[in-house]
């Protein structure tokens, strides 16, 4: 009544029921995603659980399909979805930059960055994963419950979490797919055992650098060394593939160096029964293998036939019946009675399982755990004709189960789930194997009795049976076997057991022997490898897992390292033998199972969480076994691969012997890497970029001046600048300038340790994290503040992001911020791997902040240690009139011809007089800019500006410079007297004559590159300088011109410079300043992104 009269409860139980109706709708509408790893498990998971209410769409994969049922989750309805991946979802690659073959050093790849992402065949899968978490509030996790499927679980996990980062994540643990086992797993919901999965990581991630590394160096330089017979062939290397090959030359080995043998035995017949029964009795000594020695006892024995017998014994005798069945013993029994290839074995097994008719089989368990109903598995049994009467009687006397000692303690040992009686084809004949096998270990062993009898011969007669041993005569021995129970044999027809009737002898009693004979033999070389011994080795020495071992032997099938003899025996090609044989004679365990059986064993310790950290790895922070088996492994097989690159002349030998080929003789190849991008095969990292967070590497571009001769050096060819690792997807760049010849970066470590460098002081908030840059200049090259580079040894050491007045110099832009350029603009941007992540993050801009510090830079030489720069104040820079800056746009047309004009570019030649048209403060203004269109030459001039602030001359030697003499005369920056020449194109300038180094010639990259007007001598108020070659669309053509200045102090450098230092126009047209006309920033025309031009863009490599 009370609630009918007042108005405002009346509103409040309004409220009430419609809080409470949305929270049973959402119970109701709990959405599940399920995740399975194949699509005939995810369809067969549905069907259990959505007790034939499952309804099928199609997903955006048309190989996995998308199922929907209603579902009871804990006492809360749900709508399940199911659908499935194809195994894993993300692999492991190198950044974008070291994918080619021609790109880096493979010894870079030992430290190189990778990511694991999505590959474009599953990128369907990954969108159906997205599309439908969506809608979801829970992840449940299907894949197998191994290390493989753990692994693909977590895969699925990262896909979902970066589209819905709440989504609760929950693991289904089963180890077969019947309704007793899904059912008790989506009641038992567990959590991804991230240990096991990051195993499966480390892993990964060491097949991939060391099959990378060894793969391309094998590859390149063998088909090099071997042209005609190698070209086309690829050369892979993995650490399970070679260990798996050294099994089968070894054994091949034995087999062609088996000499055999001659041996002599001697063979004893007594036959009793009025010549039905027969006794064989074998010499105890076994064989000899000196033929007098061997008659001498036989003509002994000859002599004294006479024999009596000294043993008689009768005793039980049991054959046991089979161990349950694990992976390897599968794959065994299956190559030896099926004559079936072990990777159509695993093939047919997974077929089963997710038909349901057999448990998971990729386990390493052999002993059934007390929990599994055996009894209603053999009931199952019953329906099969073929041993029905044997599971019955079976159930009569109970299963009685021989279990081994190994477990994995996640998968009981393989057994059937279901009759299979509709099987067909090798499916039908697998699972009849699995049915034998697993009624056999639940049956009794075969029971039978032994008789043992001994006979002495050749012995005094006189000695009495409870005397006689061996020294007093030969012993021969014959053995009877009387089976009394079958047991386990009447089911299990790959094994037997047959019977030798003995005769009855007694002890003591005294007989002559009515066959002596002599036998001779010869030994046999041991048989060649099947693929089911390979197996047995391999999982002795640790090689692999039971779920790689198919793949391995598959691999080096298909390789041609190997091949099959009879269709039974495997053998090693001429490659496969010279390949190991090449490796042996290094003394390397490249090709040994102890290196990889080490790995198996780390990996075991990082499921089991027993790994510690004992080192920083060199690219994380996270999970510290991870790092700790990374960081090791990678020693030993860099290592190794270094030590293989040094005797690899071996390696062409013992090829070249196989393949009966000449060895060409090539250099070292891997010297060429120098060029293609990372040089010396190091992995140099100075910052995180600033875009995408990846490692920025020093790099090196191949020069486009098509004046450099081919007598000039390497590095004189080459461009030193920084990328980020991430390219193409992120283009972030710091490039050097043209005069360095060589660049490494410097860790703080170092500084610390070395006396001859000394402590350079970086911002607190600089990027790189006290890392500098050691740089080698052109000899001759002068920096700002006075540095010259006069020993080739010498490095100048800087941070380039502190030293204002290095980047000022030299040009130098760095952009802290590259917008839309990194992964993170890009779509389906992909999680990074563990070991890539970098730990420092995004920096600020440093150079935003209007900051004028000094801070000081330094040298290092081998054979000048020490040398320091000093630290004076920076010379004046050249200032271009403060009008000139960037113009907005030129109207072509409006280009005013002036013969008389006397304004001449800084490459030389008349400058072009044009009208800027574009709207603005300036439109109308008329300015000078270079005469070449092809618009490499950025020199700007304004027309109205002072006649005397800009000339084309370059400016001479004075006399109290030191660069030249009290005479006069012109003196080059080398200091030599420079050569008078005269212009003969045809341009304004011709028949003018001007001044240049000695050493320079048309073409070349020597000299000091002085140049100078023969006709502008006479100013004697600056020193003569030397300005850069620039290159630009015309193939490098060289330009020279000069400034004017009031200041008299002005510093000469070598080639590289800038746009900042000395003019050209500090930043040029279309700079990053405004000028008059207004503007954008400039930007590359290949990437579209600011910081370099076309010919220097990261895009070009």
């Amino acid at each position: 009544l009370f609630v009918h009269s007042c108005g405002v409860c009346r509103w409040h139980m309004v409220n009430l029921r419609i809080i409470v109706h949305g929270f049973r709708r959402s119970l109701a509408s709990m959405r599940v995603l399920n995740v399975a790893e194949k699509n005939e498990a995810a369809k067969n998971i549905a069907v259990i659980l959505g007790r034939g209410r499952a309804t099928r769409r199609e997903g955006l994969s048309k190989f996995n399909k998308i199922y929907e049922f209603p579902m009871t989750l804990n006492g809360t309805n749900c709508s399940f979805i199911m659908t499935s991946v194809s195994g894993h979802l993300l692999n492991y690659e190198f950044s974008q930059c070291f994918r080619s073959w021609e790109s880096c050093n493979p010894l870079t790849l030992f430290d190189a960055p990778v990511e694991k992402k999505v590959t474009l065949e599953f990128e369907p899968i990954r969108k159906t994963l997205e599309r439908e978490v969506r809608s979801c509030t829970h992840l449940l996790i299907w894949t197998d419950c191994d290390r493989e499927g753990e692994n693909i679980g977590m895969e699925v996990v990262d896909v979902c979490r970066r589209v819905k980062a709440s989504i609760q994540i929950f693991r289904a643990r089963f180890s077969e797919i019947t309704p007793s086992a899904i059912n008790r797993a989506v009641n038992n919901l567990t959590t991804i055992d991230e240990r096991v999965s990051q195993a499966v990581d480390a892993r990964q991630e060491l097949d991939l650098r060391i099959g990378a590394a060894f793969t391309r160096f094998q590859t390149l330089r063998l088909r090099r060394v071997f042209p005609r017979a190698l070209a086309d062939q690829l050369i892979s290397y993995g650490s399970c593939q070679f260990p798996t090959l050294g099994f089968i030359v070894e054994r091949f080995r034995e087999v062609e160096n088996f000499v055999p043998e001659p041996f002599w035995k001697i063979s004893v017949e007594v036959i009793r029964e009025n010549g039905e029964a027969c006794a064989v009795f074998q010499w105890k000594r076994g064989r000899l293998f000196d033929m007098a020695c061997c008659t001498a006892y036989y003509e002994h024995l000859l002599e004294n036939s006479m024999g009596r017998i000294i043993h008689v014994q009768q005793k039980p005798k049991s054959k046991w019946r089979p161990l349950p069945m694990d992976t390897v013993e599968m794959e065994k029994l299956a190559s030896r009675k099926l004559r079936l290839g072990v990777k159509e074995t695993m093939h047919l097994a997974e077929s089963l399982y997710t038909k349901g008719y057999i448990s998971y089989p990729r386990t390493e368990t052999n002993s059934f755990p007390p929990d599994l109903k055996l009894r209603s598995l053999v009931e199952t049994q019953l329906q099969d004709s073929r041993w029905s009467d044997f599971a019955q009687r079976l159930l009569s006397n109970g299963p009685r189960p021989r279990n081994g000692k190994k477990s994995d303690h996640a998968h009981p040992p393989i057994h059937p789930l279901k009759a299979g009686n509709t099987l067909q084809g090798n499916e039908a004949r697998l699972y009849e194997l699995i049915t034998r096998h697993f009624l056999a270990c639940l049956s009794e062993d075969a029971k039978g009795a032994e008789t043992t009898a001994r006979f002495l011969l050749g012995a005094a007669d006189n000695i009495s049976a409870s005397h006689l041993s061996s020294d007093e005569g030969e012993v021969f021995e014959a053995k009877g076997l009387v089976i009394h129970q079958r047991n386990y044999l009447e089911i299990y027809p790959y094994e037997s057991w047959s019977e030798k009737y003995m005769p009855v002898f007694q002890l003591g009693e005294i007989l002559k022997p009515d066959k002596i004979e002599m036998i001779e033999g010869r030994t046999t070389a041991p048989s060649l490898l099947t693929e089911a011994d390979l197996i047995a080795l391999m999982d002795k020495y640790g090689i692999g897992t039971d779920a790689t071992h198919a793949e391995h032997i598959e691999t080096i099938k298909k390789r041609l390292y190997v091949g099959l003899q009879d269709s039974k025996f495997l053998v090693p090609s001429q490659l496969g033998m010279g390949l190991v044989e090449g490796y042996d004679s290094m003394d390397l365990a490249v090709a040994k199972p102890s290196l990889r059986a080490e790995l198996e064993i780390d990996l075991k310790a990082i499921c089991e969480g027993r790994k510690t950290k004992e080192g920083t790895f060199l690219h994380s922070f996270l999970y510290p076994a991870f790092l700790e088996v990374l960081q090791s492994q990678l020693s030993k097989y860099k290592s190794a691969f270094e030590m293989v690159v040094r005797k690899a002349r071996k390696l062409d030998i013992a090829i070249g012997k196989h393949l009966s080929q000449d060895v060409e003789n090539i250099p070292d190849f891997t010297e060429d890497f120098s060029h293609r991008g990372l040089g010396a095969g190091s992995y140099q990292k100075l910052l995180c970029c600033p875009s995408c967070g990846k490692d920025v590497i020093i790099r090196q571009k191949s020069s486009q001046d098509s004046n450099t001769t081919t007598g000039s050096t390497l590095s004189n060819r080459m461009r030193w600048f920084f990328s980020c690792s991430g390219f193409p997807d992120c283009k972030y760049a710091i490039w050097l300038p043209d005069s360095v010849t060589a660049s490494r970066v410097i860790e703080p470590s170092e500084q610390g340790a070395s006396t001859s460098l000394s402590a350079v002081s970086c911002k607190p908030d600089c990027p790189t994290e006290g890392k500098l840059v050691a740089l080698k200049f052109r000899l001759g090259t002068i920096l700002p503040n006075g540095y010259m580079q006069e020993d080739p040894d010498m490095e100048y050491v800087t941070c380039l992001f502190c030293d204002e007045e290095f980047r000022m110099a030299f040009g130098v832009r760095i952009a802290t911020f590259v917008d839309g350029s990194g992964p993170s603009s890009t779509a389906g941007r992909q999680p990074r791997s563990v070991s890539q992540r970098c730990s420092a993050p995004r920096q600020p801009n440093p150079f935003q902040q209007s900051q004028n510090r000094n801070f000081s830079t330094f040298a290092t030489s081998t054979q000048h240690p020490n040398i320091l720069v000093s630290q004076q104040p920076p010379r004046p820079f050249f200032n271009v009139p403060s009008s000139s800056t960037s113009f907005g746009g030129v109207n072509s047309s409006s280009r005013e011809n002036d013969d008389s004009n006397p304004i001449v570019c800084s490459c030389g030649i008349p400058a072009r007089l044009l009208t800027v048209r574009k709207d603005g403060p300036n439109q109308g203004k008329k300015f000078y800019k270079c005469g070449d269109t092809s618009d490499v030459c950025k020199f700007f001039l304004w027309q109205d500006s002072s006649p005397g602030s800009f000339t084309s001359n370059a400016i001479t030697v004075s006399a109290d410079s030191g660069l030249g003499s009290n005479s006069g005369e012109v003196v080059c920056t080398c200091g030599l007297p420079a050569v008078r020449r005269t212009v003969n194109q045809a341009t304004s300038n011709r028949g003018r004559q001007f001044y240049v180094c000695p050493n320079s010639a048309p073409g070349s990259s020597d000299g000091c590159r002085f140049f100078q007007w023969a006709d502008n001598t006479a100013s004697n108020s600056s020193i003569g300088a030397s300005f850069p070659r620039q290159r630009g669309s015309r193939g490098g053509r060289s330009f020279r011109g000069g400034f004017q200045s009031n200041s008299s102090s002005i510093t000469a450098f070598g080639d590289g410079i800038g746009v900042d230092w000395p003019p050209p126009n500090p930043v040029g047209r279309g700079g990053s300043r405004s000028r008059g006309g207004g503007g954008s920033v400039r930007k590359c025309s290949i990437c579209q992104l600011p910081g370099h031009t076309r010919n220097r863009c990261p895009s070009a490599l």
